[in-house]
């Protein structure tokens, strides 16, 4: 501190930046890394096979014309919806949060990322509130339709169809922004490349 009471502004930088450091994520072990990558895959092929699955279960229940085949489509689809839909889902969207968080991609430094968290959180938040009660509808109007019969899914049905296609469009879009990775950087992920190459950010802040 000078005369006049006031800190000087280098000494007033360099806490600025101390406490910026204090707040970084620290980096995630390798093991762990490798760990959390396997399951972020893992869950995020089976949940989109998963979305291809229901997708063509549900044209099948719609389109068929055998009774017995459109019970047994429907049937499938609230067992394999109710049994794996949420977890696999909610673990490609935990499992790729982390990777975005404690690896030099960060969470809001590139737009591909952003747009790939958003479209995730929306499919996570649509299956158990849209998709799920239709599939469960709709297998439940064919449990109480007795066999050889056509259920009267039509409703429910197109509703699955619906969620069907709107799910897969939004997991292959994530899976495209995955591989190509457009889009460049954020505002903020060009500032902190900035800070990087000056040397006030070490590289491979996770933040």
């Amino acid at each position: 501190m000078d005369a006049s009471g006031t800190v000087p502004r280098e000494r007033a930088a360099d806490e600025a930046q101390t406490g910026r450091a204090a707040r970084r994520l620290p980096p995630m072990p390798p093991r762990t890394r490798k760990l959390v990558t396997t399951l972020h895959v893992i869950s995020s092929v089976g949940w989109l096979g998963l979305n291809l699955g229901v997708l063509t279960l549900a044209l099948t229940g719609m389109s068929t014309g055998d009774p017995d085949l459109q019970h047994a489509a429907y049937s499938v689809l609230a067992l394999l919806g109710g049994v794996l839909l949420i977890p696999l889902s909610l673990t490609a969207f935990v499992t790729g949060v982390l990777l975005s968080l404690f690896t030099s991609w960060g969470l809001l430094r590139y737009r591909w990322v952003i747009v790939k968290l958003v479209l995730t959180l929306i499919a996570v938040v649509l299956i158990p509130s849209s998709l799920l009660p239709g599939l469960n509808e709709a297998a439940e109007i064919v449990a109480n339709t007795p066999p050889g019969r056509f259920a009267a899914v039509d409703r429910s049905g197109l509703g699955a169809v619906s969620a069907g296609c709107v799910s897969t469009t939004m997991y292959l879009t994530c899976t495209i922004l995955s591989v190509y990775k457009p889009w460049g950087r954020t505002r903020l992920g060009r500032r902190r490349l900035a800070a990087s190459r000056s040397g006030r950010e070490p590289n491979g802040d996770p933040q």
